[in-house]
C-alpha cells in the first residue's frame, strides 16, 4: 500500500497524466471485445429457440479469458434463472471418463486394444473379428441398439426399468452388423457397454468404483461422478426438458432409469469440474506419453472436413473432447491444447434436431479465432 505523500506536482505533468488517464478509460479491452461478442451469441439462443436455458464456459488461458455466463432460465414455471454452478447431465461426454479408464488398463498391461472381443464374450457373432480398439473408436460395425424398437419402446412404457449392460449388447447383436468390422465408421452406444463390460470383467470392480478411483477422486471432482441406476441427479440443478430423440416433450429431468445408457452417457458434472477433466484428459496426466500420443493423433475416422472420431474422443478443429444428448439435457465439451482453451456448454433442453451446443461452440471459434481453419 502506498503512504500519501504531499507533493507539488507541476501544471504541465497533471495535463499529461490526465491524458493518458482518459486514454486507458477509453481504450477498448479486447478480451471484454470477445466476451462481448460470445454473450451476444449465448443470449441469441435464448432469444431465438427454444432452449429454456443455457450455462458456457470459455476459458481460453493464452488471451487470458476465464468466462462463466449463464443465459435463460433453469426452471420454465418458476423462472428461476439459470445457474453456473448447477450439475448437469453430461450425456455421452461420459465415454471419455470410460475410455480413459480402458486405456489406464492398456497402460497397465491388463488389456491390449488389438485383443478380440471372444476373448471376453465369445458367444456374439463375429465376435473373432471385432478388436477393442474397434469397440473403442466405433469402427466394430455393431448396430446402436438405440435404433431397436424394444428399448425405444420400453423407455416410454416402462421408464423406471432397471437394465443390465449385457441386455443391450444382446439387442445390438441380434441385428445384422452394419458393416464388416474395421472397414467403416458408424457411432453406436453399445460399443461403450461392452467397453464397460470388458472393464468390469478384467477389474473385478464396478465401472462406478474405477472411475471414482482412477478419475473423479484425483482429480477432487465432488460434484462428478457415474451413475448406475435410479433417476436422481445429485447435486442443485435446475430442471431439463424434453427428449427429442423419442420425440417425447415435457419436464424429463429425473423420469428414466440411468442404468439405460451407463457407461455411454449416465455421468453428470458442473462447468468448472467438467473444465478440470477435459483440461487434463487432453493435455495429460492420465496415460503414458506414448498413448496419450496415439490418443490424440491416431486411430481417428473422419466425420466432416473439419470433424474426426478416435479413442473415445471426439476432435473438431483444434478442439479434443466431446458433445452429449440424454433426455433434458444437451452438453459440448472440448479443449485445445494448440490454443489452449476450454469450452463447456449445457443447455437444459434435449432437442438435438433444432439445436445443439456445438452450434454455438462453433459460433465461439469463428468469434475467438477468426476461422475454423485457425481454431
Amino acid at each position: 500500500m502506498r503512504k500519501n505523500h504531499l507533493t507539488i506536482i507541476p501544471i504541465f505533468l497533471i495535463l499529461v497524466l490526465s491524458v493518458i488517464s482518459c486514454k486507458k478509460e477509453t481504450a477498448v479491452d479486447p478480451n471484454q471485445a470477445l466476451i462481448g461478442q460470445m454473450k451476444l451469441a449465448a443470449d441469441s439462443v435464448i432469444k431465438n429457440t427454444t432452449v429454456p436455458g443455457l450455462v458456457a464456459l470459455v476459458v481460453d488461458h493464452k488471451r487470458g479469458i476465464d468466462w462463466l455466463y449463464a443465459a435463460g432460465v433453469s426452471n420454465k414455471e418458476t423462472r428461476a434463472p439459470m445457474d453456473v454452478n448447477h450439475t448437469f447431465r453430461i450425456a455421452s461426454c461420459t465415454k471419455t471418463f470410460t475410455l480413459t479408464v480402458l486405456l489406464q488398463l492398456v497402460d497397465e498391461g491388463k488389456i491390449s486394444l488389438n485383443n478380440k472381443l471372444s476373448k471376453y464374450y465369445p458367444e456374439y457373432p463375429a465376435s473373432d473379428s471385432i478388436t477393442v480398439l474397434m469397440l473403442s473408436n466405433m469402427t466394430s460395425g455393431i448396430s446402436d441398439y438405440f435404433n431397436d424398437d424394444r428399448w425405444q419402446n420400453s423407455m416410454k412404457t416402462t421408464p423406471l426399468r432397471i437394465w443390465v449392460p449385457k441386455e443391450f449388447a444382446d439387442m445390438s447383436f441380434s441385428h445384422p452388423l452394419d458393416f464388416r468390422p474395421g472397414t467403416g465408421y458408424r457411432y453406436s452406444n453399445v460399443n461403450t457397454i461392452i467397453i464397460g463390460m470388458i472393464i468390469e470383467k478384467v477389474t473385478g470392480n464396478s465401472l462406478e468404483s474405477e472411475i471414482s478411483n482412477r478419475i473423479i477422486k484425483p482429480l477432487q471432482l465432488a460434484n462428478s461422478g457415474l451413475l448406475t441406476n435410479g433417476t436422481i441427479l445429485p447435486g442443485t440443478h435446475g430442471r431439463g426438458y424434453d427428449f427429442g430423440e423419442l420425440e417425447l416433450t415435457g419436464d424429463f429431468t429425473e423420469s428414466f432409469d440411468l442404468s439405460n445408457c451407463w457407461a455411454a452417457g449416465s455421468a453428470y458434472s458442473t462447468p468448472r469440474e467438467l473444465q478440470m477433466f477435459a483440461e487434463r484428459l487432453v493435455k495429460g496426466g492420465f496415460l503414458s506419453d506414448s498413448l496419450q500420443y496415439r490418443r490424440l493423433n491416431n486411430d481417428f475416422h473422419d466425420i466432416s472436413p473439419i470433424q474426426s472420431y478416435g479413442i473415445g474422443i471426439s476432435k473438431l478443429a483444434s478442439f479434443y473432447g466431446h458433445n452429449g444428448i440424454i433426455w433434458g439435457y444437451l452438453t459440448s465439451m472440448y479443449y485445445s491444447p494448440d490454443k489452449d482453451c476450454t469450452v463447456i456448454i449445457y443447455y437444459n433442453l434435449c432437442q438435438p434436431a433444432s439445436h445443439v451446443p456445438d452450434n454455438l461452440f462453433g459460433k465461439f471459434l469463428l468469434i475467438l479465432y477468426g476461422s475454423y481453419n485457425d481454431a
